[in-house]
Parts: structure tokens; sequence; C-alpha cells
């Protein structure tokens, strides 16, 4: 009652000053208003005679809720100060029921609502969700939730989410995530994930991962990762990754990485202390550590590249493969073909017992080398002209201006013509040698040796009885088919 009364007394109130406001307007429309002379401190005067000393306007008392409060007449200047709304309380529902958002046994408004257990029949919203949410359409809150949010079609959170999140359709977050996101369709978080995304579509968590993703399309995190991705199609750590990454397709580090990258497809990384494997090709820009795979680029490699290709700027450490390629190694590379800016590319040309001429091509690394010989020995004294096609492996040994090689090579023996292999397959000619190089200036050097020969003919038949020019040696096998001939022999030439 005290509360009506002190209401009605304001809108009275109010009233009188409008009214007075009013009256004042009137009087002023009669009577002009003269200033006398043009001293500002002299009295204004209303009509003839009747002297008015301007006051302010009047106050008109408001009494609101037992108060009295002091309110300025109608027309004069107020300044209206602009208040925030505040934000609507929370309101705890144990438990609701919702058949589209605004019509649950709840109520029509559930933004303010925080609900123990939510059960939708289309969807279902709140403003957080506790225990458990379900939906066959979707679940909606607005600022996070904990428990279990599961849905045929989408659960979507504003806030942050500490708990799980089961769907069919996808699982959306707008906040950081700790616990389970597992979907068909795609599970998006922005911010960060620390726990497991699980999908058949692609995961993606906008800031760092601390935990896992399995997806069959694509795992994304746009910042570091410290656990595991694995896909079927391709994995992104943003940052640093600090785990694994196995994909069919690729998987990409961008930041300074410490783990293990396999691919059927490609692995790259920025930097990596770790492993890189790969039925397809690996890079790194610098690499602590081992690459496998077909084709292994890197740049700065300190450890091993294996594959039919290895590519590298700097290589402390080996290349095992088909063909390598380096710009400065301080370790070895190994395989058919090694161009290294520091190793071995030279031509050979000497003479030996097998052929009177023979070139050959030798390449490598510091101290391993692989060697291509061709040989020619024109018909001397009834003897037939002979070719030599043969390749081998050997070791690099350098001692200031001079240096020692040993080698092993394998020789096939030719009559005729150089490529006649229909008649004389049926041996082979293997070289032990054992040399020694003085190096005279940066690109010509001459060397010379020994070398320990074994033929071995497997027909029955000796067709290479005039090789060799000292001492021999020769045992028969396997009846008489098996032919093996051993000899010494000298070689000397000289290297460019």
């Amino acid at each position: 009652m005290k509360r009506k009364v002190s209401v009605c007394a304001g809108v009275m109130a109010a009233m009188v000053a409008m009214a007075a406001g009013a009256e004042e307007a009137k009087a002023g429309e009669q009577a002009p208003v003269a200033s006398a002379g043009g001293d500002g401190g002299m009295p204004v005067v209303e009509g003839p005679g009747a002297e008015r000393v301007m006051a302010p306007p009047p106050l008109v008392e408001a009494t609101v809720a037992g108060s009295t409060a002091a309110a300025p007449a109608a027309d004069a200047p107020t300044a209206v100060e602009a208040k925030a709304t505040p934000e609507e309380a929370e309101v705890h529902v144990p438990f609701s029921f919702t058949v589209v958002p605004g019509l649950s046994t709840s109520g029509f408004s559930q933004k303010n609502q925080v609900h123990d257990v939510s059960i939708g029949l289309i969807a279902t919203h709140a403003k957080r969700v506790r225990v458990m949410g379900l939906s066959l359409g979707g679940n909606w809150v607005t600022h996070g939730a904990s428990g279990v949010l599961a849905s045929v079609g989408v659960n979507v959170s504003g806030g942050p989410v500490n708990g799980t999140l089961l769907t069919v359709g996808g699982n959306v977050v707008g906040a950081d995530t700790e616990g389970l996101l597992a979907g068909v369709g795609a599970n998006i978080v922005r911010g960060t994930m620390k726990g497991t995304q699980l999908t058949v579509g692609a995961n993606v968590a906008t800031q760092a991962l601390d935990g896992a993703q399995l997806g069959v399309g694509a795992n994304v995190a746009g910042g570091d990762v410290m656990g595991a991705q694995l896909s079927v199609g391709g994995n992104l750590a943003g940052g640093t990754l600090k785990g694994l990454q196995m994909a069919v397709g690729a998987n990409v580090a961008r930041g300074v990485s410490r783990g293990v990258q396999m691919a059927a497809g490609v692995n790259v990384a920025s930097e990596l202390t770790g492993m890189q494997m790969s039925s397809g090709v690996s890079y790194a820009s610098r690499l602590a550590g081992a690459q496998v795979s077909l084709i292994n680029v890197g740049g700065d490699v300190d450890g091993a590249q294996v594959g039919l290709v290895n590519v590298a700027r700097h290589v402390d450490g080996a290349q095992v493969g088909l063909l390598n390629f380096a710009g400065e190694t301080e370790g070895e590379s190994v395989g058919l073909l090694s161009f290294v800016g520091n190793g071995q590319a030279h031509v050979q040309v000497w003479a030996s017992d097998v052929a009177l001429t023979n070139v050959g091509v030798k390449l490598g690394g510091r101290h391993l080398y692989t060697l291509f010989t061709v040989g020619l020995n024109p018909p001397m004294g009834g003897e037939r002209r002979r070719y030599t096609l043969g390749a081998g492996v050997g070791g690099h040994i350098p001692a200031g201006r001079f240096f020692f090689d040993v080698d092993l090579l394998g020789s096939s023996v030719h009559a005729n013509r150089l490529f006649d292999f229909d008649d004389d397959t049926n041996h082979v000619l293997g070289q032990l040698r054992v040399m020694a190089g003085w190096q005279l200036s940066k690109r010509f050097a001459v060397f010379g040796g020994v070398s320990a020969n074994t033929l071995v003919t497997w027909n029955g038949s000796d067709p290479w009885k005039d090789l060799g020019i000292g001492p021999e040696w020769r045992e028969v096998s396997d009846s008489g088919r098996t032919i093996v001939r051993t000899w010494p022999g000298i070689l000397a030439g000289v290297q460019i």
C-alpha cells in the first residue's frame, strides 16, 4: 500500500511541474521582456513598473518508495544516464523435456536455464547442461556443457565442454574442450582440445591438441600437437608435433617437431627430430634422425636417408640408396650412383693384364665409391679382340696428396662385339684390386696397383685361356662343367 501511495505522489508531482512550466510560458508570451541599458547587472522588468528577479526553475520533490528526491521542471535540461541491463540470473532445472526450443516442460524461454538432464524430441536448448542432454535432432547449449550430449543430428556448444559429445552428424564447440568428441560427420573445436576426437569425416581443433585425433577423412590442429593424429586422408599440425602422425595420404607438421611421421603418400616437416617413413616421399627442411622412403628429400640431415632416391643439401650421416644427391656430406653416400659435392666424381683411364685400354667412371662420397668400366684389348700375337664390361664398389682412403683405393670389380668378357650376350654369358670375372695414387694437381692424379683375378666358367668350356700374364691356378669341379682359374695381375693409369 505504501508503494502505491509513493507512486501516485510521484505522478502528481510531475503533473504539477508540467503545469507550472506551462503558466510561465504563457506569462512570457503576454509580457515582453526588456533590458535596461547595456548593463547585464540591471534587473529585468516585465510590463510597466513591474520588477522581477530571475530565479532558478521550481523544483518538485517526488516521493518514490518512501524517499524524497529533487526533480527538475519539465522545461529544464536533464542528463539521462544509460544503465546496462544486468544478465538474467541462472535458473536451475533438474529435468527438462523439450519438443522444440521454446516449447518444453521448463517454460518458453530456456536461455538462462541450467539443466541437469535435458531430453529433447527434436532439439534441446539451455544455457548449460551439467549431466546429460539427449535429442534426436540436436543439442544446443550457449555457455558450455559437462557430462554427455548425444544426438542423431548435431551437438552445438557456445562455451567450453568438459565431457563427451556423441552424434551421427557433427559436434561443434566454440571454446576449449576436454573429453571425447565422436561423430560420423565432423568434430570442430574453436579452441584447445584436450582429449580425443573420433570421426569418419574430419576432426578440427583451431588451437592446440593434447590427445588424439582419429579420422577417416582428415585431422587438423591449428596449434601444437602433443599426442597422435591418425587418418586415412591427411594430418595437419599447424604448430609443433610431439608424438605420432600416421596417414594413408599425407602428414604435415609446420613447427619444430619431435616424433614420427608415417604415410603411404607424403610426409612434410619443417624441422623434425625423429623419423619419417613413407612409401612415397618424405621431406624435412631440417632432420635429426632418419628418413626411410622411396624418395627422401632433406635440407640439413643429421642422421640417415634410406631409399631409392636420396636428396639433401648437407648430410652428417649416411645416404643409402640407388641414387644419392648431396651438396656436401660429412658422412657417407652408398648407392649405385652418388653425386656428392665434396665427394668423388672422376674419370679413370688405365691398362691392365686383362685389357690393354680401360675407361672407368668413379662416383661416390668421401670414402666409398662405385665404379663402372669398359675395356678393349686389340688382337695382338694371334689373340682375339676382346671387350670387358664391369661394375664394382670400393673404398677410398685419402692421405694428404696420396690416396689408397681398394675395390671389388665384377666383369664379363666378350669377343667380337661389346654387347654380345648370346654366347658369352656363361662366365664371370672377379677382381680384387689394391691401388695407390698420387694427386699431382687438384684434377689430375696417377695410380697403380695389383689385382687378384678369378674367372669362373660353368658351361664346361674354357674359352679365355689366354687371359693373364702371370702364373695361374686352375680347378675343375661339377664333373668338368665348372672351371675356376685364378691369377695375379697388375694395372696402372691416370685419374681426372
